[in-house]
């Protein structure tokens, strides 16, 4: 605050007043008496210049007060200004103070990193419009003046401004006014990568749309609630543009319900489920494929693409059914073929193998439940496995299980599986034996020791009604074939209430009786020449003499053929033959002799067993010679010519393999 200009004079006339009051002498220095009325006027006078000095100090102390006042506000406004241009340097997005004629008077650090302009290359030096595209000039003058009126227009502009380099960067505008002033306060986001993955999505969007309309078959999606959110044209062109926003049952479906065949709780954990599935609409069949969407919120939809299937179906039924004619057509061939000696992995030409083979050709031939018989040791798994071979899953899996050895209170996770938390251990989700085996063959090894109330689990699963995982209250199908075997009399097990009935009569559909060793002892030459030609060119294998051989032929076989194979596989490893603990040293022969695959023709007596172990010794050392004729004579202590002879009696001219 600025004092009154006269108070100075009047301060001045105030002294000058005070020094003629105090000093009453003349210029020679005699006082002189002062009239009273003098001295009454210079006392009134005194008095008033002394009520004036009090007013003046009392308006210099309001006034220095003003001026302390005053000088702390402006303290205040640069601290505030100070405070202001931190905010203003450090927003984080490219900020800047436009003039009204457009000229850019200060820019932050955020705007040099944007455009790559020093702040004394902008400051003062150029205009916004300066950086601006020329076909983008237009639309930013009338963005600026719009901000700039009454109505302020769009608070955003999306624009393409230069930087240092000449290069041009997508950025988001937005200017206001500062009131009074004229000036614009503008800010900058760099959009350039949202602007390319608006582009991306544009093209993702187009390609989608591409492959929609390509698609020949049906797509939607629906959420947790089966409410359809999107349906493609050919889908809407079915069940109108109203079946959007109504449930996927009824919109499609036509059903009050949710379908039976629903995996949209499988496809919300998760998974993606493809499935076959005949509508009962139109009774057209259909190949479902569902996936998860999973949406930005967490929450998972159901995507499924239809489509149409039923002529492919109508298709592979004509031909399944011309495949089972030819199959059939097949089996009648092959069962006129006479005198087998192998079947697969089965080694036996005997006329209950016979009788076998045929029975395995037409078990093979149908997809009915077989039941094998047999005491232990006669190959029941080799029939079954055999039968799955000849079946139309020959190309899906095989599964034996041995029912025996599974404990009781875990034989029902073992075949329907668990899932994750069923119970202590529990860890993760587990697939039974019948899922591993769907669409091919379970082998159920001593089916009789499959308690009664397994049983009639196992009997809703063959009946097609399906089972359902320990843990878990959703039903599951499995297309499984079931093959049992037994060395028990099933029978009696239904007498004796250890098994049912109706199981019984389920698994009993084509039974096959395996015959034991000792029945079939004519087929004695074929397993011991099987099972020794596995141990050929592996070690130095002893001969077995005819002694040897009479020794086997008059054993009875209570282990029947796997204990054949323990007693060759030993004999092999030990050089000594081992029947039930009596040891039998083999005898030296001239050379080492194996027993391969032999001809047709079983020998019935004596001498036809010596011609066939002589055909069998002649045909080992060809092959062990590499049909080299003078090593072989010299092997077996003949001349050329009568190793000629008995190989042309035996037709042994041409290379015939061990075994073939």
């Amino acid at each position: 605050m600025r004092p009154p200009d006269d108070i100075a004079p009047r301060i001045k006339h105030l002294v000058e007043m005070a020094g003629l009051a105090l000093d009453c002498s003349d210029l020679q220095g005699n006082h002189r008496p002062i009239p009273n009325r003098e001295v009454n006027d210079m006392i009134k006078i005194d008095m008033d210049d002394r009520a004036d000095i009090k007013s003046l100090e009392a308006q210099i102390k309001d006034y220095q007060r003003k001026l302390e006042d005053h000088q702390g506000v402006q303290r205040s406004l640069l601290e505030s200004q100070d405070r202001y241009r931190t905010v203003f340097e450090n927003t984080g997005t490219a900020t800047f103070i436009m003039a009204p004629d457009q000229t850019i008077t200060m820019v932050n650090t955020g705007f040099e990193r944007l455009t790559g302009l020093t702040k004394s290359m902008v400051e003062g030096q150029i205009t916004l419009l300066s950086l601006a595209r020329t076909s983008e000039l237009e639309a930013l003058r009338r963005y600026s003046a719009g901000r700039r009126g009454p109505s302020k227009g769009p608070e955003q502009l999306a624009c393409t401004l230069a930087t240092r380099t000449g290069a041009f960067k997508d950025v988001l505008l937005k200017l206001d006014l500062i009131p009074s002033t004229g000036e614009c306060i503008g800010s900058m986001m760099d959009i350039t990568q949202i602007k390319k993955i608006q582009v991306d999505l544009k093209e993702q969007r187009a390609q989608l749309a591409a492959i929609l309309d390509a698609f020949e078959g049906q797509i939607y999606v629906c959420d947790k609630d089966y409410r359809l959110t999107y349906a493609n044209e050919q889908l809407t062109a079915k069940i109108g543009p109203q079946g959007v926003g109504q449930n996927c049952f009824q919109a499609i479906h036509g059903r009050k319900t949710a379908c039976p065949f629903c995996v949209l709780d499988q496809v919300r954990a998760g998974q993606t489920v493809r499935f076959e599935v005949k509508n009962p609409r139109d009774q057209h069949w259909y190949f479902s494929m569902n996936a998860p969407i999973r949406h930005v919120d967490g929450s998972i939809s159901l995507l499924a693409m239809i489509t149409d299937i039923n002529d492919r179906k109508n298709a592979e039924q004509a031909l399944r059914e011309s495949e089972i004619h030819l199959l059939q057509e097949n089996i009648f061939l092959r069962t006129q073929i006479k005198e087998r000696s192998k079947f697969g992995n089965i080694v036996g030409q005997s006329p209950a193998m016979q009788q076998v083979y045929e029975h395995i050709l037409n078990a093979g031939a149908t997809d009915a439940t077989v039941a094998i018989f047999g005491e232990p040791g006669t190959g029941k798994e080799l029939v079954a496995n055999a039968i799955h071979d000849m079946s139309e899953r020959r190309n899906n899996r095989f599964v034996p299980v041995h029912c025996g050895a599974i404990p009781e209170n875990l034989i029902e996770s073992e075949f329907f599986g668990y899932k994750k938390g069923a119970f202590s251990g529990a860890l993760a989700d587990k697939a039974g034996y019948l899922e591993f085996a769907d669409g091919g063959t379970l082998f159920l090894d001593e089916v009789g020791e499959i308690s009664p109330h397994m049983q009639v689990k196992l009997l809703r699963v063959i009946e097609g009604s399906g089972y359902t995982p320990v843990g878990s209250n959703q039903n599951k199908s499995s297309n499984v074939r079931i093959i049992a075997a037994t060395n028990r009399d099933l029978k009696l097990l239904v007498k004796n209430g250890l098994m049912r009935e109706d199981f019984f009569y389920r698994i009993h559909i084509l039974p096959i009786h395996l015959p034991p060793l000792r029945d079939r002892k004519e087929d004695l030459p074929l397993l011991i020449s099987h099972f020794m030609s596995q141990c050929a060119g592996k070690r130095n294998v002893p001969p077995l003499t005819t002694k040897l051989m009479e020794k086997l032929y008059h054993y009875d076989w209570p282990g029947n053929v796997r204990e054949l194979q323990n007693v060759i596989v030993r004999y092999c490893n030990q050089k000594e033959l081992d029947l039930t603990g009596a040891s039998t040293k083999p005898e030296a022969p001239p050379h080492q002799m194996s027993f391969p695959g032999g001809d047709n023709k079983t020998p019935k007596d004596l001498n036809a067993m010596l011609a066939k172990y002589e055909q069998l010794l002649i045909l080992t050392t060809l092959n062990q010679c590499h049909w080299h004729r003078q090593k072989v004579a010299q092997a077996l202590s003949i001349d050329r010519k009568t190793l000629f002879n008995k190989m042309k009696r035996y037709g042994l001219l041409t290379p015939t393999r061990t075994g073939k």
